[in-house]
């Protein structure tokens, strides 16, 4: 079990799901920026074949003598359009049980955002009713983020990949009583502290750790690829403002750059996670060692 440390807190994860051997072509980043940047991304971010994988993993914080989910995964049994996320069976459970961590033990669960693969798990199927994973913890979803999928909110679009994810996800914990919604800067604890990050959705945010003098920055869908901190500008998938995401990026390549921050994304491969750095006249980003 891969366990990140910064400062006094603990950081494990439980993997849902890999996606493997995706063309990197499929990012849609210009080739020529992908050939003049091999020399780090391989092995890890340019894999054999000039493919990458994406991963969907929750995050495991242990700090202050609490415990913090991030990003709950899709969750299994769950009708979705895209095959390989259709009614998953998976041992996420099992997994999430190896890190030593039971669910009743979680104090809080943080959203991103609230697309199905960051959120899925904070409910199972119980008896034809869709109940809470982690019953004593606080959810925390950021309001701007409840309010973009909300279906009873004016802001409200319809995305044929998350249809059912509120009503599956959110609803059930909001009336459970166990939701917190927080505004853009939301302290969750001394060294805990949630920032509306936009761009991948309009409510999209991250969530940093400030430990014993070091940081980490939780980016969720910030970027999809470390290629993305170093180009800003490539775009992968669906997004609610191109320019606000590329604002985003810039800024938590910044703080990565400036504050030696930590930089772990929701998808990114081992090792998972990595810094910003300089060399030369360029910017690279420098994974995770052991």
């Amino acid at each position: 079990m891969q366990v990140i440390r910064v400062g006094d807190a603990e950081i494990r994860s439980a993997l849902e799901m890999t996606l493997p051997e995706r063309p990197i072509a499929w990012l849609g980043a210009d080739p020529a920026l992908v050939e003049a940047n091999r020399d780090w991304l391989a092995p890890h971010f340019l894999q054999e074949g000039d493919t990458w994988s994406l991963e969907f993993r929750s995050w495991i914080l242990q700090v202050d003598g609490k415990v913090v989910v991030v990003d709950p995964c899709t969750g299994d049994g769950r009708p979705h359009p895209m095959p390989i996320f259709d009614r998953l069976s998976t041992p996420f459970i099992e997994r999430f049980h190896a890190t030593g961590v039971r669910p009743e033990e979680v104090d809080y669960v943080f959203c991103t955002h609230m697309h199905h693969d960051h959120c899925g798990w904070n409910t199972q199927l119980r008896g034809g009713r869709w109940v809470p994973t982690f019953p004593n913890a606080r959810y925390l979803f950021l309001r701007r983020e409840y309010d973009r999928w909300g279906p009873q909110a004016a802001s409200h679009r319809t995305v044929d990949y998350n249809a059912g994810v509120f009503e599956r996800s959110i609803l059930p914990i909001v009336e459970a009583g166990l939701a917190d919604l927080v505004l853009d800067h939301h302290r969750v604890l001394p060294g805990l502290e949630i920032e509306h990050a936009p761009g991948h959705t309009l409510g999209h945010a991250v969530l940093r750790l400030f430990s014993d003098g070091q940081e980490a920055c939780f980016s969720g869908d910030s970027c999809h690829h470390p290629l993305q901190l170093v180009e800003p500008t490539i775009q992968f998938g669906d997004c609610d403002d191109i320019g606000a995401a590329v604002a985003t990026r810039r800024r938590i390549a910044a703080l990565s750059l400036e504050r030696n921050a930590l930089i772990i994304p929701a998808h990114l491969p081992a090792p998972h996670a990595g810094w910003v750095r300089r060399s030369g006249e360029r910017l690279v980003f420098e994974g995770l060692r052991d």
